[in-house]
């Protein structure tokens, strides 16, 4: 398992000068983000770019973020933006395909409480992730649907429906805190991961903040987290528009240092009769 980081922690800062920054402070894989003008990923000299972006800098990629918001409506009742969002989902399938990446990470829309609602809902994700799959295996890629804030019943559903590959699981620690869940998704799911966005706040929005700078127990995370027995990349998903590190190379430095610290595995407590600590 390494370290990786995602080249969307500043867009402000073109792609060219962000994948150079994260190899300087010591990472060896990066994913790509959800703004596709950012990478150009969505263009196939935009990929012919990012190749050559991450040969010179003896990268790696992780995956690559479906458009948001534009690819987020893969459950909508309008089947306009339902089939849109087919669309963009499958323009990061094909950056995927191009760029050697084995994972897409797509969004789902929220629930509705009413029941009625809540089936229609769940029924157009269904009929939308069947698509993907078909166009996934084609590409020869797997898709990681993302927990998003408020979409657990939707998300256990699908995964419930699409038991096997190309459909799997994308952990998003922050989304999780927001829905004060306490890992219960981690647990569920943990053993369909295909990677994880793991980033920090305090529980109220998704501030996207390092690990360490929020409330979340990454102690007990750590506990979770390496039972599972996953074995891809530690992907961070910081921001750093509301991280205490303002400074690009001290947030990246500070990033890599936590990143290490996830890293290590839980070790027993033998005078606690091994309990995990």
């Amino acid at each position: 398992m390494k370290p990786a980081m995602c080249a969307a922690f500043d867009y402000t800062i073109p792609f060219a000068q962000v994948i150079p920054m994260i190899q300087h402070a010591g990472f060896e894989v990066v994913s790509i983000g959800a703004r596709p003008q950012h990478s150009g990923y969505h263009t196939e000299e935009g990929r012919a770019r990012i190749k050559k972006l991450i040969v010179e800098n003896g990268l790696e990629i992780d995956s690559v973020h479906a458009p948001f918001p534009e690819g987020d409506q893969l459950c909508s009742l309008d089947e306009t933006k339902r089939m849109e969002s087919l669309r963009q989902c499958k323009i990061a399938a094909d950056a995927a395909q191009d760029l050697n990446v084995g994972v897409i990470v797509i969004h789902l829309d929220k629930g509705n409480p009413d029941p009625h609602i809540q089936n229609q809902i769940i029924d157009q994700g269904i009929k939308s992730i069947g698509t993907l799959a078909t166009y996934a295996i084609k590409k020869g890629i797997k898709v990681a649907i993302e927990n998003g804030m408020g979409q657990t019943a939707v998300l256990d559903r699908i995964l419930t429906e699409f038991s096997e590959d190309p459909i799997g699981f994308c952990y998003d620690s922050g989304h999780e805190n927001v829905d004060q869940t306490t890992f219960r998704v981690l647990q569920k799911h943990g053993h369909r991961l295909l990677t994880v966005h793991l980033h920090d706040n305090l529980g109220s929005s998704d501030t996207h903040t390092l690990p360490y700078e929020g409330n979340i127990d990454w102690d007990r995370f750590r506990r979770i987290f390496h039972g599972l027995g996953y074995s891809g990349n530690l992907l961070l998903e910081a921001d750093i528009a509301n991280s205490q590190f303002k400074d690009i190379a001290v947030f990246l430095a500070e990033a890599r240092k936590r990143a290490e610290r996830l890293l290590q595995c839980p070790v027993k407590d033998h005078k606690s009769q091994g309990q995990i600590v």
